[in-house]
């Protein structure tokens, strides 16, 4: 108890990023402190829970299996978190987690109504996009249905960065046709 009141003292402040990496760099050092910050991601304080799984994320990326028994979770979480930080970094934890079988019908639903939505920010539709197409590569059909989608958007309506993924996994998947 004594420690996960320490990270949400921690986390309940104004924080940068050299935070953010002091907290991973402790959790690596010692796995047990994963759960008290995967607990405070459901903190009752949104800036605390941002900020835990902010942790997370970065997490995530250096070990993907720790959220293996957490990936249907997270994706509830994804449908019905509100928060646009969060829904970015819960999508970037998602993306970074080998993906589960059998392929999850909730999160492809959630990315491909997303993925192209003027409602979200640009980081969340790119994310989507980028998400949509790693569990759509499971399915060769699903691959080709998301490649009508992209080249049928209209790139005017939307960010450079919403544009560049666009462009970036039509290219991923003009390649995957090419190879097969």
């Amino acid at each position: 108890m004594e420690k996960i009141m320490e990270f949400r003292n921690t986390l309940a402040v104004p924080i940068h990023k050299l935070s953010i990496d002091s907290l991973v760099h402790e959790v690596c050092l010692c796995p047990e402190y994963f759960a008290d910050i995967y607990r405070l991601t459901y903190d009752a304080k949104q800036t605390v829970s941002w900020r835990a799984i902010w942790v997370c994320e970065k997490l995530s990326e250096i070990h993907p299996d720790w959220f293996i028994p957490l990936y249907d979770e997270i994706i509830q979480r994804l449908i019905d978190c509100t928060h646009d930080g969060s829904k970015r970094l819960l999508l970037s934890i998602l993306y970074n987690t080998p993906i589960t079988a059998p392929l999850s019908i909730n999160l492809l639903n959630y990315c491909l109504n997303h993925m192209l939505s003027p409602h979200e920010s640009i980081g969340v539709q790119a994310l989507s996009i980028r998400m949509a197409y790693l569990l759509c590569r499971k399915e060769p059909e699903l691959l080709q249905e998301l490649q009508l989608i992209l080249e049928n958007t209209e790139p005017g309506l939307y960010s450079t960065g919403v544009r560049t993924t666009i462009r970036n996994i039509l290219k991923k998947i003009h390649a995957t046709k090419k190879r097969e």
